[in-house]
């Protein structure tokens, strides 16, 4: 951890097994809201305060896209990782390109790299705190 503080995780995704796996290997060092699907996302956006959110790019009903444009309009100072299937990267990428993420993982996910990047996207969150 960068600090003292302990950073609030959002993690969004339609499978178990996934959000399972991300929340065992952060829930040490982050204090960790989950969703299952993007409309309890966005129930949980509009309500909990959370300084990252990784969410998964495809799933049933809304998308991941959708959701992490809801963060922008609640708080475009939240970091935004999107995760996604080898088959989204242009996707992701055009996301990137308009601003409405920050960075993006392909499945399958390597937990000690996504570990890596959520401490860069934090140290970035804090670094636009102190110059806003």
């Amino acid at each position: 951890m960068m600090n003292d503080k302990k950073y609030t995780l959002m993690l969004v995704d339609d499978e178990d097994i996934i959000l399972s796996a991300l929340c065992g290997a952060f829930e040490d060092d982050y204090h960790i809201i989950t969703a299952v699907s993007g409309e309890e996302a966005l129930s949980k956006i509009v309500k909990e305060h959370f300084d990252i959110i990784i969410c998964d790019m495809r799933m049933p009903g809304i998308q991941g896209y959708d959701v992490l444009k809801a963060v922008v309009e609640k708080d475009e100072s939240i970091r935004r990782i999107l995760l996604t299937g080898f088959s989204d990267e242009k996707a992701a990428q055009a996301a990137i390109e308009v601003g409405k993420i920050h960075q993006y993982k392909s499945k399958p996910i390597n937990i000690i790299e996504l570990g890596n990047l959520l401490k860069e996207e934090l140290k970035q969150y804090e670094l636009n705190k102190k110059l806003s």
